[in-house]
């Protein structure tokens, strides 16, 4: 892929997705940051209330966005969370699957960023 993407990223999907049109992507990758991001955090209150049935629709609705923006390894680790949240797990086990993920998620957040800024000039 001529765009020389953070290997953080799934090349192989972005480049099969988007091709090399570096505008689609940092589009993609804004939109993550400034709608998934803050409903990933909405997540977290509504894991923290207990209200699991606003818990399985944020995540569900997330799901697609970590695929779309080439965070294919982290979309199936969303999918078991959702799952055990659908499976009604105890509140402390998806606490925990969420507070895993979402380190994941903080080391990322700046990559796309910064990739982001770095496509606008492309």
């Amino acid at each position: 892929m001529a765009l020389q993407l953070n290997p953080a990223l799934d090349h192989a999907y972005i480049d099969q997705a988007y091709g090399e049109d570096p505008v689609i992507l940092y589009m993609i990758f804004d939109a993550f940051l400034s709608d998934s991001i803050p409903r990933w955090h909405t997540l977290h209150r509504a894991l923290g209330s207990g209200d699991l049935k606003e818990a399985a629709s944020i995540v569900h609705g997330l799901k697609p966005s970590f695929t779309m923006t080439g965070l294919t390894h982290v979309r199936p680790k969303v999918e078991v969370l959702e799952r055990a949240i659908k499976d009604e797990a105890p509140g402390e086990e998806l606490m925990e699957m969420y507070e895993r993920i979402s380190v994941e998620i903080d080391e990322l957040v700046p990559i796309l960023e910064s990739e982001s800024e770095r496509l606008k000039t492309i």
